[in-house]
């Protein structure tokens, strides 16, 4: 009798395993994300509990395939999550094509376009047609069409896709100059070359007034293949210290983010230990547990002891001991944000206005955060980009749809010839 149950208990074992074995790519996916996804668990989740349901849904009908791909990214973006992704990762499939149309930093407003068609000169010109819609209804139509956290986040992510695409297609620009003068020109796109990045770069303003931009805190190399983590943040390290190197005892210095898409945390902290002697916070944060929340929720009602859904609390300080660079703790700062600063540019961003090192001047940021990983989706080319912990400011605000608000709101006045919120950042340090 007990032989003849334990053989079907052993059966029963094999049958859990082998479907497990066996779950197919969608379900594999949508496990990811009820296991690792930390924002399905916190706060009021019944939004991105809403996009899954749809994309669980639409998995039962079709397949993660390459003529769904469309579908799955628009039914990912339902999260409002900037970080979100799904990455394809074969070659031939990563082909982007570029346009050389220029905005000015940290607005949807345009500066140049030299390889249009007629040439857009240097200037201030307010978008107000893409393909013969208006800027908001553009906007409408193509709300899902990128991984956004806030509204602000997704308009200038939507906006930015006139620089970079997945296609050739030429785009009708409509502009209205400062003179006034409307005019509608053709951007052309060309297939993106792999070149060096310039992640850091600077410039005297004037005497006493050193601009300090910060481009990207990843700063890989797609000429050098098989780039270790290391020497991505060496070549940040490296761009950084040529730059900072300019930087004089008294300088009033002006950082930029207002572009910066984020990178990696060791760059936050290289940069903050460039600006701070003593220790500085972080972030705040914690994480979802590994095990499958679902089982652990079940525990928690059946097993006699306390299971929580998530890790112990952390909070993340700057490590002085890893300074390598010149350090200037007394100069005077004033930093330009905008929702052009996503992810881990908004640690910088945050950290220097809470520890009181910097006010902040612009627009409110993209409001993304936690420590996303990339878990490949078996037995396809596709891997999903997941937010594992949730992270707070040191006020106490959440990063993830909230952002870093500038202690000095300011848009781009368009009637002004010059970069009003540069201008303003220059009479703060004065």
């Amino acid at each position: 009798m007990d032989h003849a149950r334990n053989k079907k208990l052993i059966c029963l074992f094999l049958i859990i395993v082998l479907q497990a074995c066996s779950k197919r790519p969608e379900e594999h996916l949508i496990s990811k994300l009820e296991d690792r996804y930390a924002n399905l668990y916190f706060n009021d989740a019944a939004e991105k509990r809403k996009a899954l349901d749809s994309l669980k849904n639409f998995f039962k009908k079709n397949a993660l395939s390459d003529a769904r791909i469309n579908e799955v990214h628009t039914l990912l973006n339902g999260f409002n999550d900037g970080h979100v992704v799904l990455f394809d990762e074969r070659p031939d499939r990563n082909v982007s094509y570029e346009s050389r149309l220029k905005f000015i930093p940290g607005s949807l407003a345009v500066e140049s376009c030299l390889d249009c068609t007629p040439v857009l000169e240097k200037g201030k010109y307010e978008i107000l047609e893409i393909n013969q819609d208006s800027l908001l209804k553009h906007f409408e139509k193509e709300r899902n069409s990128v991984a956004a956290s806030s509204v602000w986040g997704r308009q200038y992510r939507i906006s930015r896709l006139l620089i970079n695409k997945s296609n050739d297609r030429d785009e009708i620009l409509k502009v209205k100059g400062q003179n006034g003068k409307i005019i509608t020109t053709t951007i052309p796109y060309h297939k993106n070359e792999p070149k060096p990045p310039v992640c850091v770069s600077g410039e005297r303003l004037q005497d006493g007034v050193f601009k300090l931009n910060i481009y990207s805190l990843w700063c890989d190399d797609p000429t050098i293949a098989g780039h270790s983590r290391d020497q991505v943040f060496l070549n940040f390290k490296n761009q950084f210290d040529s730059v900072i190197a300019q930087v004089q005892e008294n300088d009033h210095i002006v950082i930029d983010l207002r572009e910066n898409g984020g990178g990696g945390d060791n760059e936050v902290e290289y940069v903050l230990n460039t600006f701070y002697e003593k220790p500085v916070f972080m972030y705040h944060y914690k994480y979802l547990r590994k095990t499958h929340p679902g089982k652990r929720k079940w525990l928690e009602k059946m097993w006699p002891f306390e299971l929580s859904l998530w890790s112990e609390d952390e909070y993340q300080y700057t490590d002085p001991a890893k300074r390598t660079g010149k350090a200037f703790f007394n100069n005077k700062l004033t930093t330009m944000i905008s929702a052009g600063c996503f992810s881990s540019c908004e640690g910088i961003a945050s950290s220097l206005k809470f520890g009181g090192r910097s006010k902040l001047i612009g627009e409110t940021t993209h409001g993304g955060a936690g420590d996303p990983v990339i878990f490949p989706i078996k037995d396809t080319p596709y891997s999903i980009n997941i937010p594992t912990c949730v992270v707070w400011q040191k006020d106490g605000s959440l990063f993830e749809g909230h952002g870093v608000i500038p202690d000095i709101t300011l848009s781009q006045n368009m009637k002004l010839a010059d970069d009003n919120v540069l201008r303003q950042a220059i009479d703060q340090v004065q």
